[in-house]
C-alpha cells in the first residue's frame, strides 16, 4: 500500500415541511374526479392519488378550486422549511481509513478499508 488516507464522516437527518395549505373539502367535491370521502384517511388517499405533483389536476380544476390554490395544493413547487436538524442534538460521526477511488461514488469517491463504527 503506497498511500493511505483518513477522513471524518458525519451522518445527520433534516426534517422539513411546506407551509400548511388549507383544504376546501366542498370545492374538492366539485373537482374532477370529485372527492367523495368523509375521513382524513380518504382525503389523504385522494390527495396522494389525484392531486400531489399533478399539474394536470390543477389545470382541469383551477376554475373550481382557484388557479393559485389548485397549483399550491399539488405541492409540486413547495418551499420547504427545516423544522428539525439532528446535528443540533447528537453528532453521528466516525472516521474511515482508505483511499480515494472514483468508482466508489456512493461513498463520496472513497474506498473505505477500515472504519471506527
Amino acid at each position: 500500500m503506497d498511500k493511505i488516507y483518513v477522513r471524518r464522516c458525519e451522518r445527520y437527518t433534516l426534517w422539513e415541511a411546506s407551509k400548511p395549505i388549507e383544504v376546501d373539502i366542498e370545492k374538492l367535491r366539485k373537482c374532477a374526479p370529485p372527492y367523495k370521502g368523509d375521513s382524513t384517511e380518504e382525503l389523504m388517499e385522494y390527495l396522494r392519488d389525484y392531486v400531489l405533483y399533478n399539474y394536470e389536476w390543477a389545470e382541469i380544476n383551477n376554475n373550481i378550486y382557484g388557479e393559485t390554490e389548485s397549483y399550491e395544493l399539488t405541492m409540486a413547487e413547495s418551499d420547504n422549511e427545516i423544522y428539525s436538524d439532528s446535528r443540533n442534538s447528537i453528532a453521528d460521526d466516525w472516521i474511515e481509513v482508505g483511499i480515494p477511488n472514483d468508482e466508489y461514488r456512493k461513498t463520496g469517491n472513497f474506498e473505505s478499508i477500515s472504519s471506527s463504527i
